[in-house]
């Protein structure tokens, strides 16, 4: 007895259908030419056999397709009516001698002259390894004959010839089917990539007091953008950080990372405050509807004093380090952005008296595949401390090094080297009540802060800005204020600051000559060099310059 090549007795049932045809679409292609051998095949079929046709049929669910034929032209005919997809029913090679007298195939259309008059019938099923049937090599004639057990053998032989030719065409297939597949990796990689590169800030912005170097490493696991990005913004008087990751790795992640890096900038720029770009930020990405969130974190440092304000949106906190141990900045996060409508990102001040670095980065630099149980924050904090006083190229190189390998998520980190407070800048504060108290408190606070700093000269013009700031806050706002006085030597510049608890930005108003309102930020016009309004979560802080050279 013949066996199939995974050593299937020739004579077992066949496997189910639905099995069987999942093998002939993984063998053959039915849309592609027959191989060329093929013909080969079936004339050789003719010789083993002395029959006069033979044929190689494959069955499908609705078809008999003959891919070669010899002795007749090759066509298709309803599996219904096909002998061999009873063949393959029946399992192993089938030999008819007189199909005519054969229960079987009696009354099949290729016997009983409706479609032809095939008495001698010779199948040998194509097995594929696991013994499924993908059709027969079969060999017929018009005249009874029986077949010998060598010739029978032979055509089986063939039969696994046929098997091995679709086979290799199959392995050709999916070869050519890898390249295409790995080339379009490659175009879809390259294509993410630009994507990435052209969403993130093409140059960051230069600044005596601080110097930026920023690294993202996209993820190497699949080819679609990730949603990590950093960006770093001047105002008038801070330099904000900005460091934040988009959910998931697609297009959508991508386009929703341009969208919030776009407008964090845009808020940025209007002045307001780490707090209030968030809040805002999120009542934007809430009204979109949008499925996907972001984390964010924003450091507002002013580079005159020193002063930073940090705020984070479920994102991790910045660190601090050099010359100081590595810590990170205390915050309290809120929800990431687009998760909670409403939702309110508290604010976190901290000062930096002399020269410092900073960094901000996604989760990326520190969650990637790593041996044994460390910790990658812990390695994040020993590569800090071993390369503090490195350049900052070198630093970021090495802070990204644990990461490099194979990753499913990108990694991005900024930099920030502040050379510290300007020489000589001074700051004070004074916390105010919420009611008319607030204007003498204020003066009395000024008029011995200028004097303590040598700045009498300009107390007069100072105590007059500072008295109706002071007195719009309480009056249009009801509410507790403070009082902020900055003095930078180099630009010869006095900085004054009322906060309050409005986000309503004042507005110079006309006043007739009997007016008892409206004069008062027509006043801070004349006098100040400029004034300017700061939001953030809560209020605002209305600023007014003066020069004092």
């Amino acid at each position: 007895m013949h066996s199939s090549p995974s050593g299937r007795p020739a004579g077992e049932a066949a496997a189910p259908d639905d099995a069987r045809l999942a093998a002939l679409r993984d063998y053959v292609d039915v849309t592609a030419d027959p191989p060329r051998e093929l013909q080969a095949v079936v004339r050789l079929a003719t010789r083993v056999t002395g029959l006069p046709h033979a044929v190689v049929n494959v069955i499908d669910e609705h078809l008999q397709r003959q891919l070669a034929a010899e002795g007749f032209e090759r066509s298709e005919c309803a599996r219904e009516d096909s002998m061999c997809a009873v063949s393959i029913g029946v399992g192993g090679l089938v030999h008819a001698p007189d199909a005519s007298r054969d229960v079987r195939f009696a009354a099949n259309p290729w016997v009983d002259g409706r479609m032809a008059q095939v008495r001698a019938y010779a199948a040998a099923p194509l097995l594929t390894p696991e013994g499924l049937a993908l059709g027969t090599l079969c060999a017929f004639g018009p005249e009874p004959a029986t077949l010998d057990a060598r010739r029978r053998a032979d055509l089986a032989d063939l039969a696994d010839l046929v098997v091995s030719i679709f086979d290799r065409e199959r392995r050709a297939r999916r070869q050519a089917q890898d390249r295409e597949a790995v080339e379009h990796a490659r175009r879809a990689a390259e294509t993410a990539r630009a994507l990435q590169a052209g969403l993130l800030p093409g140059a960051l912005p230069r600044d005596e007091a601080v110097l930026l170097t920023a690294r993202y490493l996209p993820g190497t696991d699949g080819a679609e953008v990730g949603g990590d990005f950093y960006d770093a913004v001047r105002t008038e008087r801070t330099l904000v950080l900005v460091m934040g990751d988009v959910q998931g790795h697609s297009t959508a992640a991508a386009a929703l990372m341009g969208q919030v890096r776009t407008a964090v900038r845009a808020y940025v720029s209007e002045g307001h405050e780490p707090s209030a770009v968030l809040q805002r930020t999120n009542d934007l990405l809430c009204s979109a509807g949008t499925e996907l969130f972001a984390t964010c974190c924003l450091l507002a440092l002013d580079t005159d004093t020193g002063e930073a304000t940090v705020a984070s949106a479920g994102h991790p906190a910045p660190v601090a380090f050099a010359p100081d141990p590595p810590r990170a900045l205390r915050v309290e996060p809120g929800p990431p952005l687009g998760v909670v409508p409403g939702a309110t990102y508290p604010a976190a001040r901290h000062r930096f008296p002399g020269r410092s670095r900073l960094l901000l980065h996604t989760d990326g630099v520190v969650e990637w595949p790593r041996g044994g149980r460390t910790d990658g924050v812990a390695v994040l904090e020993r590569v800090l401390r071993e390369h503090a006083a490195a350049d900052p190229d070198h630093l970021a190189d090495a802070l990204l090094a644990p990461a490099a390998g194979a990753r499913a998520d990108d990694a991005a980190l900024l930099l920030a080297d502040y050379a510290g407070p300007a020489p000589g800048s001074r700051e004070s504060q004074l916390a105010l009540p919420g009611d008319t108290r607030a204007v003498a408190a204020a003066r009395e606070h000024l008029r011995v802060t200028l004097d303590a700093w040598g700045l009498v000269r300009v107390a007069d013009e100072a105590e007059l800005v500072v008295s109706e700031l002071v007195t719009n806050a309480v009056l249009h706002t009801g509410s507790g204020t403070a009082l902020t006085v900055r003095h930078d030597p180099l630009s010869a510049c006095l900085a004054l600051g009322v906060d309050d608890c409005s986000t309503s930005h004042p507005l110079p108003r006309g006043a007739g000559e009997d007016s008892l309102s409206g004069r008062g930020m027509q006043i801070v016009e004349v006098l100040a060099e400029r004034w300017w309004v700061s939001a953030h979560g809560d209020g605002k802080t209305v600023w007014a310059e003066l020069r004092v050279a």
